[in-house]
């Protein structure tokens, strides 16, 4: 009897060890951030928290903090407890809350080390009054067009640039402290946020004279309420303009459309960035023709006022245009001429994880769209796979924090899906229903599975053929990706 206590007592203690790592793991993915976790834990994966999805979080001081002392707290507990399975079950069912109490903890040393940073940043950025700064931000493009925009002017001048998609306050804060040097003429930061206040901080630290708003949509709808919330969350950048004072504004997105009549009311320059024709606007205007997108390559033209610039990038999707010419535009306003700019465009690849295709199994074809996860990347990520020809698969991580859009935005993708693919597979169930009904309504044969990150791995190993063509879209599906392979 003994014996077999013992053996599920270990059982049971391995399974709460390796729980705590699978939670420390998402709490890095939710940015330790309260209100995110509280968003996933409403989806029906979020309310398995018991039986969480296994992972490995990073090799941190935070995340080895937090398990340790997890550990460290539960062992007490244990302790206290006695020795018995009660106990065991009752540190199961404590192992979650406790995490998060050891979060919340972790949160007072990180403020002060934060605050403590982003102050010498600050102080810094004051002492360089010859630096320029450019504000990048949107609900999506962000990354790719601070990548275009970067390239392009560090053919002109010395460029400092924010990394990856490290878009906070203290990110920013980090790579101005750690990598500014008196050399650099620009800097290029991209501006990230989940609620009101978040932008207007991080131009109090750079304070920026020209500002590209590329696009707004739903989101993180949960996290900050409503559109119009979104709206006057990324108008901040716009607020918080020096010097130059100059927005670049997407055009064609009706929302920031709207943000760039509060610009010139607030008396801001606004240049504009559309496909359309804008005769009442053309000396402030850059217009996109001619847009031609091939698998491998992505071709358009720029027009500015009487001047025409043709452009031929190693980029896929028509999409990608808007975010190039912003970037033509804010190194043509930052001092280069239009026709450089435009020539360094030759110099432009695909930021790693965006539309990136890789060669896949049974010489398939695989795209890795796995950085980020919205209704407008997904749709037009799968406008990207029609073009490809025989089966084509999509799997997708269903698309969270879109609050009351959910619903229309998992079937207007599943639309969009339904008419391009031979097969989706959802990995996950949250809003599978609307994206099925959305696939349903366009009344073609495409199949549709909900699958966990290892059945849907195991699944394409054994179907995938060749000259199939699979488009992975989201992160969860970048799990996926990893996992054939391995």
């Amino acid at each position: 009897m003994n014996t077999i206590f013992i053996l599920i007592a270990i059982v049971w203690v391995f399974r709460i060890i390796t729980n705590i790592l699978s939670w420390t793991a998402l709490w890095w993915i939710k940015e330790y951030r309260f209100d995110r976790m509280l968003i996933h834990l409403k989806t029906k994966q979020g309310k398995k928290i018991l039986f969480p999805q296994f992972r490995l979080p990073p090799k941190s001081v935070r995340s080895v903090s937090i398990i340790l002392v997890s550990l460290a707290l539960l062992s007490g507990v244990y302790m206290m407890l006695g020795v018995s399975l009660l106990s065991v079950l009752i540190l199961d069912l404590l192992s979650f809350p406790l995490t998060a109490v050891v979060v919340f903890l972790s949160h007072i040393p990180i403020l002060i080390y934060h605050s403590w940073r982003i102050y010498e940043a600050t102080t810094l950025m004051r002492s360089r009054p010859d630096l320029l700064v450019i504000g990048i931000t949107g609900s999506y493009g962000k990354t790719s067009t601070k990548e275009y925009l970067s390239t392009i002017v560090s053919q002109h001048l010395a460029t400092l640039k924010t990394e990856a998609s490290k878009n906070s306050p203290i990110a920013i804060a980090e790579i101005i402290l750690k990598k500014l040097k008196p050399e650099h003429k620009i800097f290029v930061v991209e501006m990230g946020a989940y609620k009101v206040g978040e932008i207007r901080a991080m131009c109090r630290i750079v304070q920026p004279q020209i500002g590209i708003i590329l696009a707004i949509n739903p989101q993180h709808q949960d996290l900050f309420g409503t559109i119009e919330t979104t709206m006057r969350a990324k108008y901040e950048l716009v607020e918080g303009l020096s010097g130059k004072n100059i927005a670049i504004i997407n055009y064609d997105d009706l929302r920031v459309r709207t943000l760039s009549e509060w610009a010139l009311r607030d008396g801001h320059r606004v240049l504009y960035v559309t496909k359309e024709k804008k005769e009442e606007h053309s000396k402030d205007t850059y217009e996109i023709t001619n847009i031609e997108s091939t698998k491998s390559r992505l071709r358009f033209s720029v027009s500015f006022d009487t001047d025409t610039k043709d452009v031929s990038v190693s980029v896929i999707g028509s999409h990608q245009a808007t975010n190039i010419t912003a970037a033509i535009v804010a190194a043509v306003t930052a001092g280069m001429p239009f026709e450089n700019a435009v020539a360094a465009t030759k110099r432009l690849t695909s930021v790693p994880h965006v539309l990136e295709e890789k060669g896949g199994i049974a010489e398939s074809i695989f795209i890795d769209d796995t950085f980020n996860n919205n209704p407008d990347a997904a749709k037009a990520a799968i406008a990207v796979l029609s073009k490809y020809k025989k089966r084509k698969i999509l799997v997708f991580q269903p698309m969270i924090e879109l609050g009351t859009y959910a619903q229309s935005s998992h079937y207007d993708v599943g639309r969009s899906a339904g008419e391009v693919c031979s097969e989706v597979i959802l990995v996950g169930e949250d809003w599978a229903e609307d994206f099925i009904k959305g696939v349903r309504s366009v009344g073609t044969e495409c199949v549709v599975q909900v699958l966990s990150v290892d059945k849907a791995a195991a699944y394409l190993r054994t179907h995938v053929k060749s000259s199939d063509t699979v488009l992975f879209k989201g992160k969860a599906s970048g799990i996926v990706l990893s996992r054939i392979f391995s």
